[in-house]
């Protein structure tokens, strides 16, 4: 294939981000006709092995829904009953779909909240998110804008690669003060919070 006609992979990358964002919302729009719901497959309907009306949203909750402790012991009951007929009683509900009395209705809030959420899960799930050497910082300022775009890269590193998670539990399992963070969590919130 002649170089002009492939991606670069800054164009590849946008173009990612573009399907990623498009398949998502097209799914999670989708969930308001129960007969997405109907052939989602497992766990929500364990007769359709083949074609779920919901690939990706499918793949997302399998990966890190049905893995939850709690969630893990479930009886197929709960999946197959339960949670259907609350999918059911939202489509029969007739939510809003988009203004009351003025402002954004409840289902579109709902909708576009959660397609965020699952569009971001997804890019990294499908995507990955490529290992690289973080600069060891011992203190981040807050208040640059460049320390904490590199708090947040650094923090995904750790928290993916590294040992974070579990530091971050552990911290939080001894205080619920956010000062008493590492500085690179404590920068990593404050990037959470602009963005």
């Amino acid at each position: 294939m002649p170089a002009e006609d492939c991606l670069s992979s800054r164009h590849a990358h946008a173009l990612f981000d573009i399907l990623t964002s498009h398949v998502t919302l097209t799914e999670i729009e989708s969930l308001k006709l129960s007969k997405t719901v109907a052939s989602f497959g497992p766990p929500l309907e364990p007769s359709i092995k083949d074609r779920p009306s919901s690939p990706l949203l499918r793949v997302l909750l399998q990966s890190f829904i049905l893995d939850l402790p709690g969630l893990r012991s479930v009886t197929p009951h709960f999946w197959t009953d339960s949670i259907r007929q609350l999918a059911t009683a939202l489509d029969d509900a007739n939510l809003s779909e988009s203004y009351d009395k003025g402002s954004v209705g409840i289902r579109r809030t709902l909708s576009t909240a959660t397609a965020s959420i699952v569009e971001s899960v997804a890019r990294g799930r499908l995507g990955g998110y490529p290992k690289q050497a973080t600069k060891e910082h011992t203190s981040y300022d807050q208040t640059n804008p460049e320390h904490l775009i590199q708090a947040w890269d650094d923090f995904l590193q750790r928290i993916i690669y590294g040992d974070l998670l579990d530091k971050m539990f552990i911290k939080a399992a001894e205080t619920d003060k956010l000062a008493d963070h590492e500085s690179l969590v404590q920068a990593a919130h404050q990037y959470a919070l602009i963005m």
